[in-house]
Order: C-alpha cells, then sequence, then structure tokens
C-alpha cells in the first residue's frame, strides 16, 4: 500500500500544521498533501516539503469539495474538516486505508479523543444509517473518501454551489454510491473548540445568523430525499375530517408526569387555568411517582377538569404515558402537550391551537417555545419558533433536523392509529414525522409555551454517551421514516395512473394504505370499546367459506351470527311492535356514531360478514326507500372509496324495512368483484354504449344483474332512475324489488342492480330436510352466501343455490320488459328527444303541518293504496305508524285522480313563533302525503314549482302590486326554491352537510335556514317561504307575473342564485354570512336602499298583508326591557341561568349594522348568541323585527344593576337580498324587473331553466 492516499487539511501557518504534516508525510501510504488556505497571500510564500497550497474561501463549501476532487489523484483523499489542533494516532492512516479497501468504503470515519479545557476525553461516534441526514451528523474532523468517487461526484454534481452545504451534499451523494463504514476505534486525537453545553449547541439549526447556511442545507436534503424516493409531495396531502368520530370533549392537556413534585402544580394550574369557547380537560398520567407527586394531584380531586390516572404498566415511557391518555375513553378531539416541567405562557394558549387545527386544515399542531429559568427569565437561545418549516417542504426538512418545536398537539383519532413509541426520548418527533407522511402539520410563531430549565431538569447538558445515544435513535426514527416513505413513493406510483383524457385515476384501491384510512380508524376505535361487537368481528377468522358449482362463482359462508337477520320477521306487525334497532335511542351504549352529509350516519355493524362491515342509517326514522337516497351511496363513495356500499330492499334481505339504511364493506372481496374483469366483457349495453356513462345488462352473470356506469353523481342519477322506472313493481309495493351493489374502479362508479321478484324463496318456508334457511341480500345477490345453519353450509349444491337466486330474480320475461323500456329511452335519446324532458318543471315537496293527528278533506276523489277516497279523512299517530281508516301505515300517499282535485288541511299554523302566529284552514293542489318523523305526523305536498310559486307570491303580495313587482318576486322566489332543492338532494357543502347549530356551554350561535329539512324541500312557513296552497292563489296578476317569468331563475357564475329577501332592510341590506353559515356570496353584498323608507299604505299594502300591516314602524323601531324581563326572557329562551342582567356587547356586527354575535353578560355567567335570528328570537317573546339595534342602558338599582334595556333598532327581517319594501317602491317609480333585481343580487344574471 504505497501513495494510497492525498491528504487535504485546512492550514494558517506552519506552526499549528507542524506536527499533523510531519506525521502525514512520514507515512508510505501518503501521495501529496494539499494544504487549504483562505488568506491568497500564503499562495505566494513556499509551501512545507511534500506540500502544496490550494486556495478555498470556505472549507464546506462546495468550490472546496470541487478542488478536491480535481487535485484528488489517489485511491483515496483522506479530509481534515476543521481548523484545530489534529493529532494521528500511531498507523492510523494505514489502517483506515486498509479498512476503506476490504469494505470498499465510499466514506469511512472513526472515533477519537477530545481534549476539552485541558482534559483528554473519548469521544466515540455512533453508526451511520440510512436515517443519518441531518447535518449536524458527527463524524469527527477526520474522514477518508473513496477517490473514485469523489471524481465522479465532480462530474455529475458540477452545478452544486453552496457556500454552506457542499460537505454536507457530498456526504449524502457518498451515501447514495456506496456504504459509509464507521471504524469503531479512536484512530486520533483534535482538540475541540466548541465547548458550549449540549443544550445550547442542538439549536443552532434554528438561530437566526444561520439561516442562510440552513437554507442551503434545506435543499441538499430535499435533493437527496428526492433521489432515493423518500420525498413527501405536500399537494397530496389528505385533509383530516375532525369528524370522523364523535368527542364529547373537544381537547385534552396531557401530562405525563414522573416525580416532579415541584413543578406538577405550576403545569396543572397553567392548564386549568386556559380560557376557551369549547370543553377541554386536563389528563395527567402520573407514571407511579414516588415522591409528593400523587398526593399533590390528589388535591385537584373536586376539579372535574382534571383527571388523574395511574397506569397499570409500571414500566412506561413518556410515550407510553402519552398512550395511555389518548386511549382513556375521556380524552378530547384534540390532545394537546404540556411536559410537568412547563408552563402555557397565556391562558389563551389552548384556544388558540385548537382554532388552528381548524383554520389550517392540519392533523397536528406546534408551536412555538421560550427557553427560560425557574424564575422565567430567558435563557439562549430564547424563542425557538421553527421559522425554518416552509408550508411545502417543513415535512421533508424535518428529517434533516433533531426537533420540531413545542408545544405538539395532535388530532386524536390519529395519534391512536399511529401510538407514541413507549421511549422518554423523541417520542414526539416520532410522531411528527409519522403525521407528516400525509398531513399537513400546522404552525404557530407565536410564543406558546414556556420550557423551563432548572436543576432538577435533565436536558440542560449532556454527556457525550447520553448525546450519542439520543442522536442514534432519532437515526433510527428517520431510518425508519424514510422506508416508509419510499414504500408509500412506490405505492402511490403503482396506484395511481393517467387514462386517455389526461384525468389522474386510481388504479386499485384495495393496493393503497389502508391504515392511513380514517374509516378504520373508526372502526378500530369501536372495536376497542366494544367487546361484543370486537368478539364477532375476531370470530370471522374462524368463519368457514366453500366454493360451489364447475366455475366455483358462489361461495357459501357458514356464519351463525347472522341468523338474527336471516330469520327476521319483518312483516307490518312484527315490526310494529319491536323496537327500530337502527334508531339511535334504542342502539347500544357501546356504539359510536359518526354524522355523514345528507342525513345519515354511519355505524359499526354488530354482525359482520367482511372484515369491515358498516351500516349507513338515516338520522330519521323513515322508510327504506331508494329513489330518493340514491345520491347518497355515490356519496358515499366519495368519502369512503375504499368501500362497497350495498342496498337491500324492504323485501331483498332488509332487516330494518322501517328505517332507510344503506350498508358498506371492504372493496374487492366479492365473488362479483372478483368476477369483474370476465363480467365486464360479456356487458350488453342498452343506454350509453360509449361504455363512460350507461346501463348495461352483465351477460354471463347466473342472474339478471344491470350495471350502471358513469363518471359524475348527476350521471349516476340521471342513470339510476332510467332503470328503477323500467324495473317492474310488485302489487302494494312502493318501489320496485332491488339489490343494489356499488364501489368505485379508477374515476368511475360502478353499480350494479339486481331487480328481484321474490323476498324469500319458498326452500325457506318448508319443513324438514327441504327447508334451507337462506334470505339473500345483496351480498348473496353478489356470490357470497350467507348460511347461519351448518347443516345448510355443508350440503347445499350448486343446483340448489341456482334454483334459489332464479326463484328470487327477475324472470327472463320481466328482464326482457326492462330491456325494451330501457332500449326505448335510448332510443329518444339518439332522435334528441330526451332534451326536451331534461329541463322540464321539476316537482317540489313542501312540508305544510306536523301533529300527532291530521285532519283533511279531499274535494275530488284521490287515490291511495290501489281506492279511490274523497271526503273527510283523520289519519293519527299510533305504535309509531300513521293509523288511517283502521289500518297502520308507515308512510301515505293520496294522488289526485284529476289535475283540479284539492285538498284542505284544518289547522295550519302559519307564523310559527312570530307574533302574528294563527291557525287557518288551507286548500292545496297536487299530491299529499303522510310520513312519519320525530313521534308525528308530517303533511307534504308534491306540487309543481309554478304552482308553488304561484301561490308564494300571492301569500307574500297583494294584487295591487306592480306587475314589475311581483315579477322580480317570483323570479327570486324560484330561484330560492330551486337553489335549496339543489342544496339538499346534491348536498351542496359536503364536508359540513347542513350544520345550523354551534353550541357549548358559554356559546349559542344558530341559524335557521331550507336546509335543514330532510324529508321535504322546503316547509309553508315564513322560515322558507310563505306557502298557503290555493287559499290566496287566485290573482291574476301573480299568474301573469309568474307565467310571464315562467323557468326564470338569477345565476351566478352558471349557479342558481340562493335569492334571500325580507320585509324591510332599513335602508341598508346585509351580507350573508352575518345570518347564515360563514359563507360569502358574492352577489349578496350589502347595499345602500334609498327606498324602503316609507309611509305610503297603498305602497305597504302591496308587500303586507292584513296580518303584517298589524305591525306599523319597523323602519325604525324602540323596544324597552325591563330587567325583570329580559332576565326572565334570556333565562328561558336559552334554558339556563346566567342571572341578572348586567350588559348586552355586540361582538360582532354585519355591513347592515345587524348583530350577529351578542355577548349577554349576567351576574352568573356571561353566554354568546348567534346569528341574527337567534338574537332576535332571544330578546323577545316572538321576535324583534331585526338584529340591527343599539343600545341604551337605563337606570341602575340597588345593586348597580341597569332597571331596563332599551334596544333602538331599523328594519323588519334579516335584511339579507331583496327588500320586499324597496322593491315594491322601485316598482311604483318605474323599475323594471330586471333592474330591481340587478339593484339588490349585484352582478347576477337572469336565466331560464324551462319553458
Amino acid at each position: 500500500m504505497i501513495n494510497k492516499i492525498d491528504c487535504f487539511l485546512p492550514y494558517q501557518d506552519s506552526k499549528s500544521s507542524e506536527n499533523i504534516i510531519r506525521h502525514l508525510g512520514g507515512s508510505r501510504v501518503v501521495r501529496h498533501i494539499y494544504l487549504m488556505i483562505a488568506d491568497k497571500e500564503l499562495e505566494d510564500t513556499e509551501a512545507p516539503q511534500g506540500c502544496s497550497f490550494i486556495h478555498v474561501c470556505n472549507i464546506l463549501s462546495s468550490a472546496t469539495m470541487h478542488r478536491i476532487a480535481k487535485e484528488c489523484a489517489a485511491d483515496y483523499a483522506l479530509c481534515i474538516l476543521k481548523l484545530t489542533d489534529i493529532t494521528m494516532g500511531t498507523h492510523a492512516i494505514e489502517r483506515m486505508a486498509r479498512v476503506a479497501d476490504d469494505t470498499d468504503a465510499a466514506l469511512l470515519y472513526s472515533d477519537h479523543y477530545s481534549v476539552e479545557n485541558g482534559n483528554t476525553i473519548k469521544h466515540p461516534a455512533i453508526e451511520y444509517q440510512e436515517g443519518s441526514i441531518r447535518d449536524d451528523f458527527d463524524f469527527g474532523s477526520v474522514v477518508m473518501i473513496n477517490g473514485e468517487a469523489l471524481r465522479e461526484y465532480a462530474r455529475t454534481e458540477e452545478c452544486a454551489n453552496y457556500l454552506s452545504a457542499g460537505w454536507y451534499d457530498l456526504r449524502l451523494w457518498l451515501s447514495r454510491w456506496g456504504s459509509i463504514i464507521h471504524l469503531n476505534e479512536i484512530l486520533y486525537t483534535e482538540k475541540e473548540l466548541d465547548l458550549r453545553a449540549s443544550g445550547e449547541r442542538q439549536f443552532d439549526y434554528v438561530n437566526p445568523k444561520n439561516r442562510n447556511s440552513q437554507i442551503e442545507m434545506e435543499q441538499v436534503a430535499t435533493k437527496h430525499l428526492e433521489a432515493i424516493g423518500a420525498l413527501v409531495d405536500t399537494s397530496a396531502y389528505e385533509r383530516p375530517d375532525f369528524n370522523e368520530q364523535e368527542f364529547e370533549i373537544e381537547a385534552s392537556v396531557v401530562i405525563p408526569v414522573f416525580n416532579r413534585e415541584k413543578t406538577i402544580c405550576n403545569a396543572v394550574d397553567s392548564a386549568l387555568s386556559q380560557q376557551t369557547n369549547f370543553r377541554y380537560n386536563v389528563i395527567v398520567v402520573d407514571n407511579h411517582s414516588t415522591d409528593a407527586t400523587t398526593e399533590l394531584l390528589c388535591k385537584y380531586h373536586d376539579n372535574k377538569k382534571l383527571v388523574h390516572i395511574i397506569p397499570d404498566n409500571t414500566g412506561l415511557g413518556i410515550g407510553g404515558c402519552w398512550n395511555v391518555a389518548i386511549d382513556d375513553s375521556r380524552c378530547g378531539r384534540f390532545a394537546i402537550q404540556l411536559d410537568s416541567d412547563d408552563l402555557y405562557s397565556s391562558p389563551y394558549t389552548l384556544q388558540r391551537i385548537v382554532d388552528a387545527f381548524h383554520e389550517q386544515n392540519a392533523a397536528m399542531i406546534i408551536g412555538a417555545y421560550r427557553m427560560c429559568d425557574f424564575n422565567l427569565n430567558t435563557l439562549p437561545p430564547g424563542i425557538i419558533d421553527h421559522r425554518e418549516w416552509t408550508e411545502n417542504n417543513g415535512c421533508n426538512n424535518a428529517l434533516r433536523i433533531n426537533g420540531l418545536g413545542a408545544p405538539r398537539a395532535f388530532f386524536t383519532p390519529l395519534a391512536r392509529q399511529i401510538r407514541f413509541p413507549d421511549t422518554s426520548y423523541g417520542e414526539d418527533y416520532a410522531m411528527g414525522l409519522s403525521f407528516s407522511r400525509h398531513y399537513r402539520i400546522g404552525r404557530i410563531y407565536d410564543e406558546l409555551y414556556l420550557c423551563r430549565r432548572w436543576g432538577g431538569n435533565s436536558d440542560a447538558a449532556l454527556s457525550i454517551d447520553r448525546v450519542n445515544a439520543n442522536n442514534f435513535y432519532k437515526d433510527s426514527l428517520r431510518t425508519i421514516e424514510i422506508a416508509a416513505r419510499k414504500k408509500m413513493n412506490s405505492i402511490n406510483a403503482r396506484t395511481y395512473g393517467q387514462n386517455g383524457n389526461g384525468r389522474i385515476y386510481r388504479k386499485n384501491a384495495v393496493d393503497e394504505q389502508r391504515t392511513e384510512s380514517g374509516i378504520k380508524r373508526f372502526l378500530t376505535r369501536q372495536l376497542e370499546t366494544w367487546k361484543d361487537a370486537n368478539m364477532r368481528f375476531a370470530a370471522l377468522q374462524d368463519v368457514k367459506t366453500r366454493t360451489v358449482g364447475d366455475n366455483a362463482f358462489w361461495t357459501l359462508q357458514f356464519n351463525p351470527a347472522r341468523i338474527g337477520s336471516t330469520a327476521a320477521n319483518i312483516d307490518r306487525k312484527a315490526i310494529e311492535k319491536r323496537k327500530c334497532f337502527l334508531c339511535a335511542e334504542n342502539r347500544p351504549k357501546e356504539q359510536i356514531t359518526r354524522n355523514l352529509p345528507g342525513g345519515f350516519e354511519l355505524l359499526v355493524n354488530p354482525y359482520p360478514i367482511l372484515p369491515e362491515h358498516f351500516t349507513i342509517p338515516s338520522l330519521d326514522h323513515k322508510p327504506q326507500r331508494i329513489i330518493d337516497n340514491f345520491h347518497e351511496i355515490t356519496e358515499i363513495l366519495r368519502l369512503f372509496p375504499e368501500l362497497t356500499v350495498f342496498y337491500n330492499g324492504p323485501k331483498c334481505g332488509a332487516s330494518a324495512p322501517d328505517h332507510c339504511h344503506f350498508q358498506a364493506v371492504s372493496t374487492g372481496l366479492l365473488p362479483l368483484q372478483k368476477e369483474w374483469r370476465r363480467l365486464y366483457g360479456s356487458i350488453e349495453w342498452i343506454v350509453g354504449r360509449n361504455e363512460v356513462n350507461g346501463i348495461g345488462l352483465i351477460k354471463d352473470y347466473p342472474i339478471p344483474a344491470y350495471l350502471i356506469r358513469s363518471d359524475d353523481t348527476d350521471n349516476a342519477n340521471r342513470l339510476f332512475c332510467m332503470l328503477y322506472n323500467a324495473m317492474p313493481m310488485q302489487i302494494d309495493d312502493e318501489e320496485p324489488m332491488m339489490n343494489i351493489v356499488a364501489w368505485k374502479e379508477e374515476e368511475f362508479t360502478i353499480v350494479v342492480v339486481f331487480p328481484r321478484r321474490r323476498h324469500r324463496p319458498l326452500c325457506y318456508y318448508a319443513n324438514g330436510k327441504e327447508q334451507h334457511l337462506i334470505s339473500p341480500g345483496a351480498l348473496d345477490m353478489s356470490g357470497l352466501v350467507i348460511t347461519p345453519i351448518e347443516e345448510d353450509y355443508n350440503t347445499l349444491t350448486e343446483k340448489d343455490v341456482e334454483s334459489i337466486f332464479n326463484e328470487i330474480a327477475i324472470s327472463k320475461v320481466q328482464e326482457t320488459t326492462i330491456n325494451a323500456k330501457l332500449t326505448d329511452i335510448a332510443l329518444m335519446k339518439e332522435k334528441g328527444e330526451e332534451n326536451k324532458n331534461e329541463h322540464t318543471e321539476p316537482l317540489v315537496s313542501v312540508g305544510i303541518v306536523s301533529g300527532k293527528e291530521i285532519r283533511f278533506y279531499l274535494h275530488k276523489p284521490f287515490t291511495a293504496k290501489g281506492e279511490n277516497i274523497e271526503g273527510e279523512q283523520i289519519a293519527g299517530i299510533s305504535d309509531g305508524g300513521i293509523l288511517w281508516n283502521g289500518e297502520c301505515y308507515r308512510e301515505l300517499t293520496f294522488t289526485p285522480s284529476d289535475p283540479d282535485a284539492t285538498f284542505s288541511i284544518s289547522d295550519v299554523v302559519i307564523g310559527i313563533d312570530f307574533h302574528w302566529e294563527r291557525k287557518e284552514t288551507q286548500t292545496f293542489m297536487g299530491a299529499l302525503r303522510l310520513v312519519v318523523e320525530s313521534g308525528c305526523i308530517c303533511a307534504i305536498n308534491d306540487l309543481p314549482v309554478e304552482s308553488y310559486i304561484t301561490s308564494v307570491i300571492a301569500s307574500e303580495m297583494k294584487a295591487t302590486a306592480s306587475l314589475e313587482l311581483l315579477k322580480a318576486h317570483a323570479v327570486i322566489s324560484r330561484s330560492w326554491l330551486l337553489a335549496q332543492m339543489e342544496k339538499r338532494r346534491n348536498n351542496e357543502g359536503k364536508d359540513g352537510g347542513f350544520f345550523t347549530i354551534q353550541k357549548n356551554a358559554d356559546c349559542l350561535i344558530r341559524w335557521h335556514d331550507g336546509g335543514d329539512h330532510t324529508i321535504f324541500d322546503v316547509c309553508a312557513d315564513d322560515h322558507c317561504q310563505r306557502y298557503q296552497g290555493i287559499t290566496k292563489a287566485d290573482n291574476p296578476n301573480v299568474e301573469k307575473a309568474v307565467n310571464e317569468t315562467k323557468g326564470q331563475v338569477l345565476t351566478y357564475d352558471g349557479k342558481i342564485c340562493d335569492t334571500r329577501f325580507g320585509k324591510c332592510c332599513g335602508g341598508a341590506t346585509e351580507e350573508f354570512q352575518y345570518c347564515w353559515e360563514d359563507v360569502q356570496k358574492p352577489y349578496l353584498v350589502s347595499v345602500e336602499d334609498p327606498f324602503c323608507n316609507t309611509s305610503d299604505k297603498k305602497i305597504l299594502s302591496q308587500v303586507l298583508n292584513d296580518y303584517d300591516l298589524e305591525t306599523t314602524d319597523f323602519y325604525r323601531w324602540t323596544v324597552e326591557l325591563s330587567q325583570k324581563e329580559i332576565t326572565e326572557l334570556v333565562s328561558s329562551r336559552l334554558n339556563m341561568n346566567i342571572g341578572k342582567i348586567k350588559d348586552l356587547i355586540p361582538l360582532k356586527t354585519g355591513k347592515s349594522g345587524r348583530i350577529s354575535l351578542l355577548s349577554i353578560v349576567g351576574t352568573e355567567k356571561t353566554v354568546n348568541i348567534g346569528k341574527e335570528l337567534e338574537i332576535r328570537r332571544t330578546l323577545s317573546h316572538s321576535h324583534l323585527y331585526s338584529s340591527a339595534f343599539t343600545i341604551e342602558k337605563k337606570g341602575m338599582d340597588a345593586e348597580g344593576l341597569p332597571t331596563a334595556f332599551i334596544l333602538h333598532g331599523s328594519g323588519w327581517g334579516h335584511g339579507v337580498g331583496l327588500c320586499q319594501i324597496g322593491a315594491a317602491v322601485m316598482g311604483e317609480k318605474g323599475y323594471k324587473y330586471d333592474e330591481i333585481l340587478k339593484f339588490y343580487y349585484r352582478d347576477s344574471e337572469i336565466t331560464t331553466l324551462y319553458n
């Protein structure tokens, strides 16, 4: 081994370098010595013998690395990376060269001695791992680099130009080129120049003076992660669904503690003093303290916010204590860190963190903290805010640094899924890495937290062995995380593709990392908390299956737990006698729920068929019907594409036919799906032959089955309606018999419909050996036949199975009829005739009245249950059903036999909760439906939209109104209605559904909206639009206005406008978000209204009906409430005692002056209420005219409380959109209806939907 090494070392002067040069020059393996100098003047001096000068600006720069590569002609380069005194051990260089040769190392480093303050101590290094990518990895000052690798780096990375990160870039590149070898031997001694404590050095990367070099380091680390396939693409982040599980507590402060008698009370008091607008608690996990900690915590026993847990396990680390806390049923939706040494900086820390979760859509939040001593004096480096974190790359840069910040807060369901490693160091860092792989980590850069260093704290100064142990552990965490990210990127590369239209789609949803699924977390949590259900799911592992037949398509499953469903008696009397097991009040207390958009909720099915089995019932108890709920299938698949959704019709396997519901299981497991590629090739397309959106018969399926393939919800709904209308209807049934199975495939929704003619096969009712208890549902129709009786499982043959399913499926004649009907529809479409019906006038369902008894009169014949009915009728509630003519029904529909047939309903309440509330008998056209909802009968009127609009305008306006005013009102009434119908049926705003109440102990924010209705489109009262049937519709002027604007709506950006309107704006209209949900609508801006201040009785009578005219002063009004009166009002309206009223303080006000959020300050407590209608309701026995008022306190009693409050207000109603009185004035002044609309709805357009 001769001339194997070129040496490169920093040089300052001959005296300081004399020893190392002599040692290197005396070695036979050294070819040449290069002295790296920063001072150019030294180049003019003579270099020591056997040495050459090379000029460098920064030892660690890219330029230096390239210069070393350029000069290195030997097999290896020995580099000294620090300007300090170095003494090489005897034969150390030869030893390094030998090991480098033997291992073919790309880079080799060793242990050394360190001289610190005159003392020589061992300084071992740690093993290099793939996760050792932090830029401060301690190689020591002496490394040996493979010469070939060095030269290749210079060729391939010639563009690298880092001032501080050149060495970092090189050594990461070397880790990709070959092995980095640690020689666990002490081979040299160096003088340590940085003598700061470890607790101070570890924060160099957040020091602002190092920012430029840190930016370079981040660039290098990002390039490396991309090169090894471990870079996280933040654009693919999942958005956490904070409603995926229900929590009684919004947030929990988690404090693990062991022997902190000096600090624990400070920490607990800091947590308990937090001020929030939500419920929170403090969970202290006392890890078997042996000092006075436990005793001190017991003194908080009476504080209901404190949860004191002493775990069963005595060997837990801090991470294990965290797992105990988050697993506890009392843990909140968000779990927020507070160490037992530390404090929150203010009483608002908790509120800020929880707000940040929602504002940043993050699954984890990290704040900033200040280092301080026990007396809260700031210690170096002061505030640690981690501003090196960037939105797009923080998750990748996190692998380069050793910490993420504090306090740390986690979305609890994800924390339960990932779980903390049971260690007392790095457990939080491990969680941060795992979270950042799939989810955004939000940041708060303001100080939230005080990290106290004190005598009992062990983090300030650590030994080299402790530092090494910590660094090695975190490197191992990074190694694990890099492997996980590589795997994730590899899976994503296989999972996603691009179709011919350039659209990205999921190739195979089953291949995805299922552990990242929110629905999987929901299932896991349910099984952790429900022992019986967990046992049944576990028992699925022992469930037997076998296939039958030559083609082995049918799979039998022996599942005795399903006997309850298979043997369920679903006749009317049996259903009426039992309690509905899908209604919330009848479910086991252990069963958790998750609300879904559209009025449904997610439950774990406690009697599973497959490893993931869910039931999805409607929130309301309403019959099992598909036609009004089919869109929910596509919505469920949008939320959970990893599931297969199925529907069992009322007589098609549904054991709860009285309660609308779907079910869902893991996708890809049914025989139908396993054979799908083959089956799809046999599709005979009937509608939509382009195979993108269409209906086809699956020819090779054992029984008649129809495919609906679609690329969006609208097409799916349209195609399903076609098939639904083509299917045969059994006598006395309310919908065709069918089962449905649906799943996602690429970007398409696949829906398979199995039409049926029989509920159960004859063998179900047979006796003896002829009996087989098979009651097919959607999964059975899909090839998975459930047999709860073992004898059936053992004895059924292929012929038996085929006979059963041929008996319950439709006949060939029925199949031919369906095909013919569908073909007719397809031909109509080809001729362009179908388009004529696409924009026809829709029907609207209006909720009229609800009660225990409905009295109504049919003036002409109507049909119901196959009979002609006429005259006086009474329907009453009985055992949860509708008692009519001596029979009990879940739902009744009375359809007019004649287009002019009408019906009247007695005791219809109008002006509900308003001062003009009264009852009337009203007459209606169209169909009458009676439906059970919430223990009452609800009467619903189904009629064409234009008939409804005519009635609304006649109810809202007088015949004397100008034609232009009536036309304007017709357009906005129609627009509002169709927008509400679209919102309800297509579920606009799918992340939140129709969320109209936010409530906790100190805050009530509520608004009323048409979207709150679930079984009809709109109600007949003022909360939607005033509708009184044909009672007041005899108005030729109104009919003219409606006819001349037929089908016209206001649109903005191609969508129907939500055209709110009110009586009197009071001089300025309001913006939408101050009265309803926090969504700005560009066309509903606040406008100054110069028209609505009028006392002209002729104009007022156009807008105000007789009982409305009872209200006189509404443009400007005054209400005085005595102390006694307002105290009683607030107490009764809010159903809480806040004491006597000290003050009313507007917290949020809209552009028109309407109060959107009002603080009511009582002697017992303060409560905030909103929005405007809730404020009006709370401060009045009916409703205040509006929330646009100022507050005057009158007098002062002996307690120092106001004797009365005087409200000076303006306007009548919410004030959003069109002001009816202002519009009436405009009509009288000659404005056209389109001008009136443009004035109130800015930048909107009039669009005709149908003629």
